[in-house]
């Protein structure tokens, strides 16, 4: 009964958000820029690390990478971006970036292997989103969705110019898309953590920002090695 009446609450608070679609729709294309900026980094960190056949591979293959980063926040689908960790679930009545990524990554993989490869990654730039979502605070607690617009905002306006957020080095790999999200979970929790009680609002940010933005790029990095892996199997 329970399960019932937060899948009703998810199907209704969905036709709600249905009606403000379009104005998401204007922002999407600043709000992405995050994450295509995320991949294009994590692909240069391939190359600082004489990782040169797979950076050029994803150089190649670039675009769909960032259409599928993009299709992942279209149409509603980011109200299943939350990841609670001690709940282990996303927002009441929707599902969690961890059932998402799995089967989005899972897509990719079975792909692969009918080596339908633009399509593949197509569905990785969707699972890297989903890994570089769950670095953001406000995807991991409840608590603080009310400020996670201004804190997007503000990463917007300074991504171009502040390198502070740009790692060179530091691919972290992990053996599933489980511990992927786990692990970036945890670490946005205990960024937030460390952070919270600085009282300067930009310089809490920053400091914030550059954290969990470098560690989105380093483990972004690690996913495009692991899927990288899967094609050689298929595309010897």
């Amino acid at each position: 009964m329970k399960k019932k009446l937060e899948t009703t609450y998810g199907t209704t608070l969905q036709g709600l958000m249905f009606a403000v679609n379009p104005v998401k729709k204007v922002v999407l294309k600043t709000h992405c820029t995050v994450h295509k900026y995320i991949n294009m980094r994590a692909v240069e960190i391939l190359k600082n690390e004489n990782y040169i056949e797979e950076y050029k591979f994803y150089r190649e293959h670039i675009k769909p990478l960032n259409l599928g980063v993009t299709w992942a926040d279209q149409d509603l689908k980011s109200s299943n971006h939350f990841f609670h960790l001690g709940k282990q679930k996303g927002l009441y009545g929707f599902s969690d970036a961890l059932t998402e990524s799995n089967k989005y990554y899972n897509k990719a993989l079975s792909l692969l292997k009918e080596e339908e490869l633009d399509k593949a990654i197509f569905y990785l730039g969707a699972t890297c989103h989903l890994i570089q979502d769950v670095t953001v605070p406000h995807h991991v607690s409840n608590k603080l969705l009310k400020s996670h617009r201004r804190f997007e905002m503000w990463i917007i306006s300074r991504l171009m110019t502040d390198y502070s957020f740009e790692a060179e080095y530091g691919i972290k790999r992990y053996k599933d898309i489980e511990e992927y999200i786990i692990s970036n979970a945890k670490m946005s929790s205990n960024a937030h953590d460390k952070y919270e009680k600085i009282q300067d609002m930009e310089q809490r940010y920053s400091k914030l920002a550059s954290e969990i933005i470098q560690e989105a790029q380093r483990t972004t990095a690690g996913l495009l090695l692991d899927f990288y892996e899967e094609y050689k199997k298929v595309f010897k």
